[in-house]
């Protein structure tokens, strides 16, 4: 299937090459073929959004006094394109990532579902007051907090991403979203989305790009206001340093394995299917992943001979082409690193 998606950066509202002229090509990994060819943001194109975005974020802008009625309806709208574009969204997660269309299927769904849960947030942003003596009046009130950057994984591109883009713009920031460049394309979905959905110009901006750059000068720029990332331990260090230098506030999601305990009493049909699906899910690539299986000796052979046995009966495939319900892992070299365990 050859791609048709959008392929150029979206900044202030509008479609543009990137300033280097340098592009991301990306493979997908069933065939180990060319896929798709994107443009690649260097720290001028991240500039160049961060301002779009500054802009929209603005306290006099029309995003920012926009009615909160309104803004769930662009909310909810947002929500409308991404349903309407959803088999298309599919099938390029699954060319771009490997992830069966099933599974790329519940990404979508967990997407709309959050944005929908969250345009209801539009008018629950509430402050407090406070009682004091004499004739004085003391309150708070919760502001947006502005430009929020958002780095986003390869794992799930689409949804994690759509988690924190969501209450972003729910409680009236503007977005610079800079997606894995070992899968930038569902990111700029979200792009078209607000396009259709009307939402003015520099509320979301995407940039794909190499972390080592336009991740970088993302973190680190001095009119950030926010930074998101999930992804590596490592990576997440080296983010929270760069927003540091800005003084940045940052929310880290980063790597952690989660086991499975079974009992001696347990339904161990039920341990193994359980078991299978927390490991096996997306290829096993998951920050959620029960990598470790804590089992009581008494029942420790019969379990791993039932998911020895659901292992090795896995349909495999190549995500699109057949009823696989395992397909490749995302890149070469993830596979290398999984080989070396």
């Amino acid at each position: 299937m050859e791609y048709s998606g959008p392929t150029d950066l979206y900044i202030g509202g509008e479609w543009r090459e990137a300033n280097s002229g340098e592009t991301i090509t990306t493979e997908d990994p069933a065939t180990e073929s060319a896929y798709a060819t994107v443009q690649k943001a260097d720290a001028t194109d991240v500039d160049a959004a961060v301002q779009a975005a500054t802009e929209a974020a603005d306290r006099d802008s029309e995003w920012r006094t926009m009615d909160p009625d309104v803004r769930r309806e662009k909310i909810h709208a947002m929500a409308d394109a991404i349903e309407e574009l959803k088999d298309e969204i599919t099938m390029v997660e699954s060319h771009d990532n490997g992830k069966t269309p099933f599974e790329a299927g519940m990404e979508i769904d967990m997407v709309i579902d959050t944005f929908r849960h969250y345009a209801g947030w539009t008018d629950k942003i509430q402050g407090s007051e406070i009682p004091v003596s004499d004739s004085r009046l003391n309150y708070t009130t919760r502001d947006p907090v502005g430009v929020t950057a958002h780095i986003s994984p390869w794992n799930y591109p689409f949804q994690l991403a759509g988690r924190s883009v969501a209450p972003a713009l729910a409680t009236g920031n503007s977005v610079v979203l800079k997606p894995s460049s070992v899968t930038p394309l569902s990111a700029l979905y979200y792009a078209k989305a607000a396009e259709e959905a009307g939402l003015p110009d520099g509320v979301v901006n995407v940039v794909p790009g190499s972390g080592s750059e336009a991740g970088s000068a993302l973190a680190g720029h001095e009119d950030v206001d926010h930074v998101t990332f999930t992804g590596s331990t490592g990576v997440g260090k080296t983010i929270q340093q760069d927003a540091a230098e800005a003084v940045a506030d940052v929310t880290l999601e980063l790597g952690g394995k989660g086991p499975a305990v079974v009992y001696p009493d347990a339904d161990l049909d039920a341990a193994a299917r359980g078991i299978q699906y927390g490991i096996f899910m997306n290829a096993g690539q998951m920050c959620w992943a029960n990598s470790r299986v804590v089992v009581h000796e008494d029942v420790a052979d019969e379990l791993v001979e039932k998911m020895a046995d659901i292992a090795e009966n896995i349909p495999l495939g190549g995500g699109i082409d057949d009823d696989g319900q395992m397909g490749p892992v995302v890149s070469e070299s993830q596979q290398q690193e999984i080989l070396d365990y």
